[in-house]
């Protein structure tokens, strides 16, 4: 829609717009022409009242040139499959990975499964646990989905990007101990970093290690599952009687990363076969379009990619080239927004693609 600037603030600014718009997002795209040059900048939605909307004052503004053909939003009509031109590019994290550098003899069916150019994930996952279960008395296993209430030991390891480590429950210094020379967190790294004074880390501790003792746990590892900076779940091993030793640690982070090998592979056959995946569009034009992604998945697309585009819009397929221009991040959600330039697209489908937008 079109609006008129009516105040301006020193962090916001008010639009009315000329047409009231029902608006799903936060994120909102602005363009707007000053002095003879076009300017572009994603904001925020801070609040709407009818027409007129109140939105953030970004910290960039850039010049951009005029699009030739007008974009309009579609997002939850419009979906676009896509597929890639080249082979997707991804470097395998366990190759780099000195606790598995020489496979042992009981990983040698996982590492056989996840040689597979599609391994079977449920497997991974399953023969991954049963070597857990030989070092852990108990576990527990998620995959995290954005919203999802989490314990303490789970929000600090995907804080910190680190297993969380309780030696000994039993004894209060195991809560505060410092492995500075391995990748492993305690409670009491994540009691520093919030500047907690005594008093309040030896109450936390206290209630921690009463809750670990009416559960029969003597020794606690948490371990994020991580693909690259993102997590999508945590390992819970508890034992009764003993405890985890710090190679414990590194060796069960290390099966963790097989999972996450076994779930990126996933998402990469997901890519190549994605006529099945629909992506919402969130805006097109007879030039191009942009869509939403899993965060995960768009880390895996570039700028200057070429993706073949599968659109359905009004009952209409429509297929096109596009080479991507530009990735965005979202700060509401895990998804990526990936905007495409059209470079091939029937002089047909891009007229019916105008006449709509123009509409």
């Amino acid at each position: 829609t079109r609006g008129i600037v009516r105040y301006v603030g020193e962090f916001s600014f008010e639009v009315y717009c000329l047409a009231k718009i029902d608006i799903e997002k936060p994120e909102i795209e602005v363009e707007f022409n000053f002095e003879g040059k076009t300017y572009h900048f994603s904001t925020e939605l801070l609040n709407q009242k009818d027409t007129v909307l109140l939105l953030v004052i970004p910290a960039r503004i850039d010049i951009w040139t005029q699009r030739k053909y007008p974009r309009k939003n579609v997002y939850g009509q419009v979906f676009v499959s896509i597929s890639f031109i080249k082979p997707i590019e991804y470097i395998s994290e366990i190759e780099k990975l000195p606790e598995l550098a020489e496979i042992p003899e009981n990983l040698r069916d996982i590492k056989s499964e996840l040689n597979k150019e599609t391994p079977n994930l449920k497997k991974v996952v399953n023969m991954v646990l049963r070597e857990i279960s030989k070092i852990s008395d108990t576990y527990d296993f998620i995959f995290y989905k954005r919203g999802m209430t989490l314990p303490s030991s789970a929000i600090i390891s995907m804080i910190f990007k680190k297993p969380l480590l309780v030696e000994d429950t039993t004894n209060l210094e195991s809560y505060i101990t410092t492995y500075e020379n391995f990748n492993i967190v305690t409670y009491g790294d994540y009691m520093k970093k919030a500047n907690w004074n005594e008093s309040k880390v030896l109450e936390q501790i206290k209630k921690l290690r009463s809750t670990f003792m009416s559960q029969n746990i003597r020794s606690f590892v948490c371990i994020p599952i991580k693909i690259k900076g993102d997590t999508i779940g945590f390992i819970f091993c508890k034992k009764s009687l003993g405890k985890f030793t710090l190679r414990d640690v590194i060796y069960l982070d290390a099966l963790s990363s097989i999972i996450s090998e076994a779930y990126i592979k996933e998402k990469i056959n997901n890519l190549k076969n994605s006529k099945e995946l629909k992506l919402p569009v969130i805006d097109i034009g007879g030039g191009g379009l942009r869509f939403e992604i899993d965060g995960i998945i768009g880390k895996l697309i570039k700028v200057e990619d070429t993706l073949r585009l599968f659109i359905n819009i009004q009952n209409k397929n429509i297929q096109a080239i596009g080479k991507v221009i530009r990735i965005d991040t979202t700060k509401s959600s895990s998804k990526l927004w990936i905007a495409c330039q059209f470079t091939y697209i029937s002089p047909e489908d891009q007229q019916f693609l105008v006449s709509i937008t123009s509409a």
